[in-house]
């Protein structure tokens, strides 16, 4: 690997990736914030991005010399081609799967047919109550978000003209309001464990 006009190698052969690791770390949050905008807001799948990402660009200069000479450039780029890769694998996916076929229903024993119905209806009960007393302690444009975005299934646009707000801002309260969920989720599995 070429970094400082030094070749840096291990016995084996394999290039030393320290200086990707060090370009990696000074450009993570511009990395993240671009990978969050490709995944449409979604915390997980952006994370899931990066670190698909890396693991590409470690694995492209593990066998050859590094030459970079925009390292955000080159991040970016490859970004935005596993961004790609993994849409496509996707949209190949969905053309041969049933989403209303379920390929559990035909396994399960008659006693848990049964019975799952109502431990379903008491999970939901209890996740719409958590959600209910999560929203209570928020103020009311949250409460409004929540319905317009979960309850209505509107767009960030409809959302931004419905509360006369920019679209950044929308998304911003969502994500901010997804985060409030998820918290709440943690703290009362955390007191039943």
């Amino acid at each position: 690997m070429y970094y400082k006009n030094t070749r840096l190698e291990h016995l084996d052969g394999r290039q030393d990736l320290t200086p990707v690791w060090k370009y990696w770390n000074e450009h993570r949050k511009k990395i993240f914030g671009r990978a969050f905008h490709l995944t449409g807001g979604d915390m997980d799948a952006a994370e899931e991005l990066m670190s698909a990402t890396i693991i590409k660009v470690a694995s492209h200069f593990e066998q050859r010399p590094l030459n970079m000479r925009e390292p955000i450039a080159f991040f970016m780029y490859a970004l935005k081609n596993e961004f790609i890769s993994q849409y496509r694998k996707k949209r190949y996916e969905y053309q041969f799967r049933d989403g209303e076929k379920d390929v559990y229903d035909e396994h399960l024993a008659n006693a848990e047919v049964e019975a799952a119905p109502q431990e379903v209806l008491l999970v939901q009960k209890e996740e719409l109550a958590l959600i209910g007393k999560t929203l209570e302690r928020l103020p009311v444009i949250y409460q409004q978000i929540f319905s317009l975005k979960f309850a209505e299934d509107r767009s960030y646009s409809d959302i931004s003209e419905e509360l006369n707000i920019s679209q950044a801002l929308a998304r911003k309260r969502v994500q901010f309001l997804r985060e409030k969920l998820r918290d709440a989720r943690k703290k009362k599995r955390r007191r039943f464990s």
